[in-house]
C-alpha cells in the first residue's frame, strides 16, 4: 500500500511538472454565452477592450472591441499555467503587434475558481500585461464549456450579430507563432 501511494505521488509530480499538450477543436462554430463581466477599474484595460462603460459597470464579451477575441481559462493554481504565462504573454505582445494592421485580435484571462485577490496576485507574478478577471464561482468556466486549465477558447465576434467559439484548445501551445497563425485564420473563416 505504501508504494502504491509514493508511485501514485510520484506519477503526480510527473504530470504536474511537465508541459500540457491537450485537445484541440476547431470550426466549432459554437454561438458564444453572453457572459457579463465587470467594466475594469484600470483604465489601460478598458482601452485596451475598447469598452465605453464606467468601472464597475457590466459588459459583454460582445462588446470588446475585436474582430478576434482569445479567452485564456486559467487558475493561479495550475502549475501549467503557471509554466505556460510567458509564452501567453508572448502571445499577447505578437497579438498586438498584428492588430496595428489588422484583423484587431484581444485576449482576456478568466480565473477559474480565482478571487480578485488571486487573479491580481497571478497578474503580478507572471507579469500578465491583459485584462483578467475572476470566476470565483466558474459560472463563465462552465458556460464556456472549460476542460482544466489552461484552456483556450478563440471566437469571433460580431457585434450586430450572434459571435461564435471558432477554436478551442485545452492545454498549453509550444509556438506563439503558430498559435497565433491559427487563432487568425480560424477566425477569418
Amino acid at each position: 500500500m505504501k508504494k502504491c501511494a509514493i508511485f501514485l505521488m510520484f506519477m503526480f509530480c510527473l504530470v504536474s511538472a511537465g508541459p500540457v499538450i491537450g485537445g484541440e477543436s476547431v470550426g466549432t462554430d459554437e454561438i458564444l454565452p453572453n457572459l457579463e463581466l465587470t467594466v475594469p477599474e484600470d483604465d489601460f484595460y478598458r482601452k485596451y477592450l475598447g469598452l465605453t462603460g464606467k468601472a464597475g459597470e457590466s459588459f459583454t464579451l460582445a462588446d470588446v472591441q475585436a474582430d478576434i477575441l482569445l479567452i485564456e481559462l486559467f487558475s493561479m493554481y495550475c502549475p501549467h499555467c503557471q509554466n505556460e504565462a510567458p509564452l501567453v504573454n508572448e502571445l499577447y505582445e505578437k497579438m498586438e503587434e498584428v492588430s496595428k494592421r489588422g484583423p484587431i485580435v484581444k485576449i482576456i484571462g478568466l480565473g477559474a475558481s480565482n478571487s480578485q485577490f488571486e487573479v491580481e496576485h497571478f497578474r503580478d507574478i507572471y507579469n500578465v500585461p491583459f485584462p483578467l478577471f475572476p470566476d470565483k464561482d466558474l459560472a463563465m468556466y462552465k458556460a464556456l464549456g472549460g476542460d482544466g486549465t489552461p484552456t483556450f477558447i478563440s471566437c469571433r465576434l460580431i457585434h450586430a450579430g450572434k459571435s461564435t467559439i471558432v477554436l478551442r484548445k485545452s492545454g498549453g501551445f509550444y509556438s506563439s507563432d503558430k498559435f497565433l497563425k491559427k487563432l487568425i485564420d480560424q477566425g477569418r473563416l
